[in-house]
């Protein structure tokens, strides 16, 4: 592994959040779900920024660990260590390309309520807002709220736009 060591006390602090193994596989949300949980847990655990890569290479399995072995001798050092940043990106790069979210961000622009209740809806499109790139802007929040309205069945976007 790049970087310096984990030591024991760091580790006993990560396992006992009892953070998730990542095994591979074709598993793109999986991959996306186990870069937050891990993240989730590097909060919890006040985790400084030169032990997260450590921290989640020590849970990949299989592989996954041969893959992160090759592709650490690629990625660049700042400080001695490899940036968590730096990692996600090569990370969901290789788990999750780029033409899929190509496909995720189009599904997100044509979805439609349709027949799903209101929460169904909702709960699908926060699912797929993050894969539209103007998502990832702070002033994209007033276009997903139009978008979220505009694909809202006729009879409730109705309801919907005298509230506003």
């Amino acid at each position: 592994m790049a970087g310096k060591g984990i030591g024991v006390k760091g580790t006993n602090d990560l396992m006992e959040h009892e953070p998730p193994k990542f095994e591979g596989g074709f598993n793109p949300e999986g991959a996306q779900r186990w870069v937050a949980s891990m993240e989730k847990i590097f909060h919890a655990i006040g985790c400084q920024e030169e032990h997260k890569v450590n921290y989640a290479t020590y849970m990949l399995c299989g592989e996954d660990e041969d893959w992160w072995r090759f592709a650490s001798q690629t990625l660049p050092q700042e400080g001695g260590y490899i940036q968590w940043e730096t990692f996600n990106v090569i990370f969901l790069g290789n788990y999750f390309p780029q033409d899929l979210k190509k496909q995720k961000a189009r599904e997100f622009l044509k979805l439609k309520q349709g027949s799903m209740t209101v929460g169904e809806y909702a709960t699908k499109f926060q699912e797929l807002m993050k894969y539209w790139p103007h998502y990832q802007h702070k002033d994209g929040e007033e276009d997903l709220c139009a978008q979220f309205e505009h694909r809202l069945r006729p009879d409730i976007r109705a309801v919907v736009i005298c509230f506003n």
